[in-house]
């Protein structure tokens, strides 16, 4: 939910979701920031390792690209 949706890690701490969580699963731990964050990066390490492996092995080329959009305006700066 964290990654997926883009939420700040500190979003376990609000009140607002400890009290949903206990309401829709009251057994669920929340785990806190910290481990989430570790969590998360380990994911990311993982997954990076993988793609790397996949692209050593692949004939293939590969070309990236990346759309930058401003922080505040949250207009894409490719206009």
């Amino acid at each position: 939910m964290i990654v997926i949706d883009e939420l700040p890690f500190k979003f376990v701490e609000i009140e607002g979701f400890r009290k949903f969580m206990f309401v829709a699963c009251p057994r669920f731990h929340i785990p806190s920031r910290t481990t989430i964050t570790r969590d998360v990066y380990e994911l990311y390490l993982y997954e990076r390792v993988k793609i790397k492996q996949l692209l050593k092995s692949s004939y293939f080329r590969v070309c990236l690209t990346i759309d930058k959009w401003a922080f505040l305006q949250r207009v894409s700066s490719l206009y």
